[in-house]
């Protein structure tokens, strides 16, 4: 990479030492910043678990560490060699401190784990599991092969009424509805052989539709006494701690079809390992944050028993928010909530608020990474947003294909900021990063979003752009990118880069004449009025210049 070290110092107000080979040969240098106490950042996160493990075995290493990749997200391009604003902002926002706690919602797991799907793929994956897992089967059917001989799991079948819940609490009910008890069956296989409509397939379970009652698989079960179409079908129910989903897109029968299915859920198609090993892992106690924040005199959704709002329960990928009409309010369920924040986004009235990172943080952050990258002397700062997971591995792809010279990479002006989900921040936010100085704001959208988050923040990037526009700011300042890959993302960096070189000095984006300084409140409507307030005093000036044949001498942009 062309690090710049003396640039990278001066605007980090600091002197800097470069490290090539940090992680093996300068090892030493690394581990005296750790002794010193204060916190260390690591601009390497390829060698995170080696920089770990060597801090554990350093004597007297009391430094706080942190880790920010400026590799992938500048210093691998084709205008590396410009990318000094963008390193000097990235490093200076690994500096930040951690978001403050908030309440945690806890989960506990025992490791007792269903597996529903044909019986053939359920006992291949038992086999891969029960070593560290209580498991179960739920027989849908034989498939290709049918059950083992051996029977080694408990298996039970019937008609799945029921399947709801989350890591650790998960309801299942079913109706025990056909001749054959499991229970009692030694797979023999008597019966399979004797019934002349083949309506017994090897799952042990009875076709009624095919059966035509010869009842020859009575006669040769009478030793074990395991068929008996006398029986009563009869209601059960279980707990369970996990659930892995074998069955297909669209099979009958309850199941979680939502976009963000609640954690402990797992649907596999028998060829990702990857999903198995996070199985593996999930026994224990857990917790994540609590999201959200909830005031519920803010709420629009219902007056006198009068749905007047339902916005947050039409995002909402994981069917965590539900209406509770009579008490005037939403119930957002903190166990199945997942924390993609787009229910704040589209709240209206700031009922609900993102609770972790909170939008002060957030706002540090933006304030952050821009007044580094101006008082750097970068130029036309746009402001990437990107999940943590899908969205920082498209990044780094791309910034691996830069070094190959299969791409360009990231542009220099491009600052990208990880966020826990994309959906977290809306206009308030983007409105406010104009204010500071971002010419742009663009958001990363994978495989990960949900449809309805992409219509979402389309409608709220709708109107920050009328808003932007009635103040008189010209160009197209928020944009949604749509990347599956990094090529993908590669492409459309690069011809909205190609695009804004070539726009007209009419169309040119426009931003404040003066940056803003304000901190975000922890109040979207707070927020919104300090961004609309810095935006409308610092409007363009053909704007702000009165005319003749206005009676009004000191007009208010943003109220026209």
């Amino acid at each position: 990479m062309p690090l710049q070290t003396q640039k990278l110092g001066q605007a980090l107000g600091e002197s800097l030492t470069l490290h090539s080979t940090l992680c093996r040969r300068e090892a030493g240098a690394f581990q005296k910043a750790i002794q010193s106490g204060q916190e260390v950042v690591v601009a390497c996160t390829q060698e995170k678990k080696l920089f770990t493990e060597l801090a554990t075995q350093t004597e007297g290493a009391t430094s706080p560490i942190k880790f920010v990749n400026i590799r992938e997200m500048g210093g691998w391009s084709s205008d590396a060699q410009n990318a000094s604003p963008k390193l000097a902002a990235l490093l200076a926002a690994a500096h930040l401190p951690e978001p403050d706690p908030v309440p945690v919602v806890p989960f506990k797991s025992e490791g007792r784990l269903l597996i529903i799907g044909p019986l053939d793929k359920a006992e291949k994956a038992a086999a891969l599991l029960a070593d560290a897992l209580q498991v179960v089967i739920f027989a849908q059917g034989a498939g290709d092969a049918g059950g083992a001989q051996s029977r080694q799991y408990p298996v039970i079948a019937g008609q799945l009424t029921k399947l709801t819940g989350w890591l650790g609490a998960f309801d299942v009910s079913w109706t025990e509805n056909n001749p054959i008890n499991l229970d009692l069956c030694t797979r023999c296989n008597a019966c399979v052989e004797a019934c002349p409509e083949n309506a017994i397939g090897l799952d042990y379970q009875i076709d009624m539709n095919a059966c035509n009652s010869s009842r020859a698989c009575v006669k040769v079960c009478q030793a074990a006494g395991a068929i008996d179409f006398n029986r009563e079908p009869h209601e059960a129910a279980e707990k369970f701690d996990l659930i892995l989903d074998l069955r297909a897109a669209g099979a009958v029968g309850p199941g979680f079809s939502q976009h963000a299915p609640p954690q402990g859920y797992f649907k596999w198609d028998g060829q990702d390992l990857s999903t198995l090993i996070k199985l593996r892992d999930m026994v224990g106690e857990f917790e994540k944050p609590k999201f959200f924040a909830y005031k519920q005199k803010l709420c629009a959704h219902s007056r006198n028993e009068t749905v007047g709002c339902n916005a947050c329960i039409d995002i909402c990928s994981a069917e965590a928010i539900s209406s509770e009409k009579s008490r005037q309010q939403i119930k957002v369920n903190p166990n199945l909530c997942v924390g993609c924040g787009a229910c704040t986004t589209v709240c209206p009235t700031g009922a609900l608020t993102y609770g972790y990172p909170k939008a002060q943080e957030q706002g540090l952050k933006i304030k952050t990474l821009l007044s580094t990258y101006h008082a750097a002397g970068g130029q036309d700062a746009t402001l990437l947003l990107h999940s943590q997971d899908a969205g920082a591995a498209c990044i780094e792809e791309l910034g691996r294909s830069a070094q190959l010279k299969l791409a360009k990479g990231v542009p220099a002006n491009v600052i990208p900021m990880s966020l826990w989900h994309t959906a977290s921040l809306g206009l308030e936010v983007w409105l406010t990063a104009i204010a500071y100085g971002a010419k742009q704001v663009l958001v990363l959208n994978t495989h990960e979003e949900a449809p309805q988050y992409v219509d979402g923040l389309n409608a709220q990037m709708a109107v920050a752009q009328s808003l932007l526009a009635g103040l008189g700011y010209t160009g197209v300042h928020f944009q949604i990118i749509q990347a599956k890959s990094a090529m993908d993302l590669d492409v459309s960096l690069q011809a909205n880069l190609q695009a804004q070189k070539q726009l007209s000095s009419q169309s040119k984006l426009q931003v404040p004449a003066v940056f803003a300084k304000y901190a975000i409140a922890p109040e979207k409507r707070g927020t919104l009025e300090l961004a609309l307030d810095h935006l409308s005093e610092h409007a363009p000036a053909a704007l702000m210049t009165p005319t003749k044949s206005s009676p009004c001498q000191n007009p208010h942009p943003w109220a026209v």
